[in-house]
């Protein structure tokens, strides 16, 4: 009994140092995580969703979205797109891009969620700007649900 106790104080002493000596997490210094609530368009029920937008500032990862709906239709498919417009924080002109990024199924109670991680690589071209972006989610060629015209501060 004596050598497990002195092999647990010994182990909780290493979990100590190990957690004191770990480096810090660094957030994005230009933007931080920002979340942006989906609105039903038209006459499509939904209870909530949102998309949180989070830079990472971190040399893998360039931003981190996660993607959320609670109430919308049950055991359904939705496309996630996001729209870029460069220079336009109205979104008011066409979007330069049009980005496909991920798929949500619902359950039978009309929940479901996804995520998407951009690289460094996916900015290209865009690193420095400030830019309109829409979020949209589609179960057919139109909207049932979108974010406003949010502005998106890239570094």
């Amino acid at each position: 009994m004596r050598q497990w106790t002195m092999t647990g104080v010994a182990t909780a002493g290493v979990c100590a140092l190990m957690a004191l000596s770990a480096g810090p997490a660094f957030a994005d210094g230009t933007y931080h995580s920002s979340h942006y609530d989906l609105n039903a368009v038209g006459a499509v029920p939904l209870r909530s969703g949102f998309v949180q937008n989070i830079h990472a500032n971190v040399p893998n990862v360039y931003a981190h979205e996660q993607y959320v709906l609670n109430g919308a239709k049950p055991k359904t498919t939705y496309q996630v797109v996001l729209m870029i417009f460069p220079g336009d924080l109205t979104c008011s002109g066409a979007p330069a891009a049009t980005i496909p990024v991920a798929t949500i199924r619902t359950n039978a109670a009309g929940n479901g969620a996804a995520y998407h991680v951009f690289i460094p690589m996916d900015a290209d071209g865009l690193h420095g700007a400030t830019v309109g972006g829409i979020w949209t989610v589609s179960e057919g060629a139109s909207p049932d649900y979108q974010t406003g015209c949010e502005t998106i501060v890239l570094d």
